[in-house]
């Protein structure tokens, strides 16, 4: 998965991280204005300004990567700070694919894309309501970073005068799709496992003995 390459752009990420640790800048202020960024970029979307969308795009998940770096440079990492910036990146998600329902001929395209993506996120939480878990890679593609690459590229193409953007959120749609079914796949897998090991949760376990 491409999200696998953020652990190698750790000097990126310091340099992005830097400025905000010397003025030690809240963390979670840190993925606000990342959504911000986001919600900037998608106006430029409505707005059809491709250069200016994909600027906005960019700087969208540079404050994904400056966020945990901030929080760990002033002590500040918590469960709370991991719940919320996972909650902004979904945001995030929303406001990027969600922008192209507003140009005129993407809409399917971006209701697809937005939809399976919705549904191959929620396949990783609806586990940990069932067994006993952690926050492992799953096998998949159509990853949050997966996707933020195809609608990079399609911006910097439209920003060229290669418009084939369309095409790339029916792209979007159709890799959170397969992921989707890989992710109930994988989780078919880890309930049969846990339910092996008695990694149930409580309330499962109690509901089963009635």
């Amino acid at each position: 998965m491409i999200s696998k390459v953020r652990g190698k752009i750790g000097l990126l990420q310091r340099i992005l991280s830097a400025p905000f640790i010397w003025l030690r800048v809240d963390p979670n202020v840190v993925s606000v204005l990342g959504l911000v960024f986001a919600l900037i970029g998608a106006y430029f979307v409505v707005q059809q300004n491709w250069i200016l969308a994909l600027v906005f795009f960019l700087l969208a998940p540079a404050m994904d990567l400056v966020d945990g770096a901030v929080a760990r440079a002033l002590n500040r990492r918590s469960n709370w700070g991991n719940y919320f910036e996972t909650m902004i990146d979904k945001f995030v998600d929303f406001a990027m694919l969600g922008s192209f329902v507003f140009v005129p001929g993407m809409q399917i395209a971006s209701v697809l894309a937005l939809g399976f993506s919705a549904i191959s996120s929620y396949a990783k939480p609806r586990v940990a309501l069932i067994i006993i878990t952690d926050n492992r890679d799953w096998p998949a593609i159509g990853e949050h970073a997966d996707k933020l690459v195809l609608i990079l590229l399609a911006l910097l193409l439209a920003a060229l005068g290669l418009n084939f953007v369309v095409w790339f959120l029916y792209l979007i749609a159709i890799i959170s799709a397969i992921g989707s079914l890989q992710r109930m796949a994988y989780a078919k897998k880890l309930i049969k496992e846990a339910e092996k090991k008695g990694a149930l949760l409580p309330y499962i376990k109690k509901r089963k003995e009635r």
